[in-house]
């Protein structure tokens, strides 16, 4: 039971860790501005390459995130219930945002199917691999 906790903490936070990495990647590139009443303009007229900066973020963080959590729990079965849980949460951050911070409708769409792509994707990768390990040892 520890260790599935931990499958989902350390999910978790790898996730949030990654997202805010590529995502300071792009503020790095796009800089935003410093007063938090502007960022809902900038967001709306940044270009194609910053609001994709955001999505990127958001599904590697799903993606390893979910990939994680589900190597590290226990059974085969329980991991995709911990892989979901830090997709859920990843989603759900995102959602908030996508909600406090207008984006264009194109993002709003593509953005959570993109979390939910990339979190399918590591729950199989993580399948996969559990496997692959199995039939070496």
């Amino acid at each position: 039971m520890i260790r599935n906790v931990a499958a989902a903490i350390a999910g978790l936070v790898i996730a949030f860790a990654l997202v805010l990495l590529v995502e300071s990647l792009g503020h790095a590139i796009y800089p935003p501005p410093a007063d938090t009443e502007q960022i809902r303009t900038f967001v709306l007229t940044l270009p194609v390459g910053g609001v994709l900066f955001i999505g990127a973020a958001w599904a590697t963080g799903a993606f390893f995130g979910t990939l994680a959590g589900a190597l590290i729990a226990k059974a085969d079965v329980r991991a995709i219930v911990y892989a979901v849980v830090v997709g859920c949460c990843v989603l759900a951050g995102a959602i908030a945002m996508l909600i406090m911070i207008p984006h264009p409708w194109w993002f709003t769409i593509s953005a959570p199917l993109a979390i939910v792509v990339s979190t399918y994707l590591g729950m199989q990768t993580a399948s996969f691999l559990r496997k692959r390990r199995t039939n070496i040892e």
